[in-house]
């Protein structure tokens, strides 16, 4: 049984830490070290623990009450169906939408943008790291 995803080759892994030297220059050195092991499969998720499922059985399952599933790192941030929401969240709920829709609106545009910039007037397509310092400074 396989609990980690193993289709991850050379090339993705230095992609990613191309682009994380870029990260470690715009955030906190606790979300880019999340980031980091993240990426490198290094975060102490509860499926790493399997050897101590003599003493706790329960030890690999996750946290959540009613969620039987093995703790991955794919199952805790994307595919557990009941995430943690604390009240505190609610009040900035509106100003993270808000957030996340102005930051999609902006990249949409670059792309549209970007797109007839080339069809119009026969640029090549802005490589990605140029486009995300464009999106990234356009929302700042």
């Amino acid at each position: 049984m396989s609990l980690h995803s193993q289709s991850v080759d050379k090339e993705e892994i230095k992609s990613f830490v191309k682009y994380s030297k870029h990260l470690r220059k715009i955030l906190l050195p606790v979300f880019e070290d999340l980031q980091f092991r993240l990426a490198f499969r290094l975060l102490p998720v509860r499926s790493r623990f399997w050897f101590l499922q003599q003493s706790n059985p329960r030890i690999i399952y996750c946290v959540r009450n009613g969620c039987d599933s093995v703790e991955t790192e794919q199952h805790l941030f994307f595919e557990s169906k009941k995430p943690v929401v604390r009240d505190e969240w609610k009040e900035c709920e509106e100003a993270i939408g808000d957030v996340w829709h102005t930051f999609r609106a902006v990249t949409l545009h670059f792309i549209w943008s970007d797109r007839n910039r080339c069809l119009f007037d026969g640029r090549q397509p802005t490589p990605t790291t140029p486009a995300m310092l464009v999106i990234f400074t356009t929302v700042d």
